[in-house]
């Protein structure tokens, strides 16, 4: 497993971690395909890989999430960066703290390793957000500050804020069927020392080579998501996955991997896959340890580009 620092925060991190939105979520299957003693193996099989960034939010399964993470890191607390979220209705001064009493309480921790706004809210002014984080951060209830789904531009702002700290990282969706942060988050965190934290860097399990035409997702929500919907993305597809099976064949990889691999090619990126099986979770942190090479790159990009 390889190691970071997340952000200038001191704190360091596997830049593989394991995202939680999969658990008490029926989005995901939740006590159809998977409960949570599974949910408690997977944790543990993550830790026991080298992967110690656990990522979750308050609203994952109703908090549910959060008390499961809770419980399978009790006797490993030191050895785990915990990282959860406040809900965007929590981010006035006195909410925030409220919502993060709560995800403690949850937790059964005294403090997070990392606290992000899961989602901007337009309607309270992000100076107060901002400033109610950084008194958290100097009562010791938080070790960072982090921002999820933020553009570059509140990301700037929600930097400018802050006087005695600063933004740690950028939780935003980045896989190669969704590029966008390449355009600015990326460089930008690359030079500024902010960490780019990837979620669905397997883009809802797309890169994972077990979807196509014909072999869809279960899940009525899942289907309807314009990402499945095949057209544009299932042409993208049709060229792409034989790519990535033809480099994990050469790698004695897996498609899932190479994908991995692929998100954290720049160096201020780190991934947070989701895992409802333990074998899953080990396949995704030892992806940390694969390096595309710059002609592998080329064929993918190829891949991605091309038609």
């Amino acid at each position: 497993m390889e190691y970071a620092e997340l952000g200038r925060s001191g704190i360091r991190i596997s830049r593989v971690g394991l995202g939680t939105w999969q658990i008490g979520s029926p989005y995901w299957g939740w006590g159809r395909e998977f409960n949570r003693e599974q949910a408690l193996r997977v944790i543990e099989a993550a830790l026991d890989a080298g992967i110690n960034l656990v990522d979750t939010a308050e609203v994952y399964g109703g908090g549910l999430s959060e008390r499961i993470v809770g419980e399978a890191v009790r006797d490993r607390r030191e050895e785990v960066v915990i990282a959860t979220k406040a809900w965007p209705t929590n981010l006035t001064r006195g909410r925030l703290r409220r919502a993060l009493e709560g995800s403690l309480r949850r937790l059964g921790v005294r403090y997070v390793d990392l606290y992000q706004v899961h989602w901007p809210n337009p309607l309270v002014p992000l100076r107060e957000t901002m400033r109610a984080m950084e008194d958290l951060l100097g009562e010791g209830l938080i070790r960072a500050i982090g921002v999820s789904n933020f553009s570059l531009r509140r990301l700037e702002e929600a930097r400018s804020l802050l006087s005695r700290a600063d933004v740690a990282s950028n939780q935003v969706e980045y896989s190669m069927l969704k590029r966008g942060p390449e355009r600015d988050l990326i460089p930008y965190c690359e030079r500024e020392g902010v960490t780019l934290i990837a979620y669905s860097p397997l883009a809802q399990g797309l890169l994972t080579g077990r979807y196509g035409p014909g072999r869809m997702p279960r899940g009525v929500q899942r289907r309807l998501l314009t990402l499945f919907n095949y057209g544009p993305v299932g042409r993208r597809l049709s060229r792409l996955i034989p790519v990535l099976e033809e480099v994990a064949r050469e790698r004695g990889a897996s498609v899932a991997q190479v994908a991995i691999a692929w998100v954290l090619r720049r160096p201020p990126v780190v991934a947070v896959p989701g895992a409802k099986r333990e074998e899953h979770a080990r396949s995704n942190a030892a992806a940390a340890d694969i390096r595309l090479s710059e002609g592998e790159l080329a064929r993918i990009e190829e891949a991605l580009t091309s038609g």
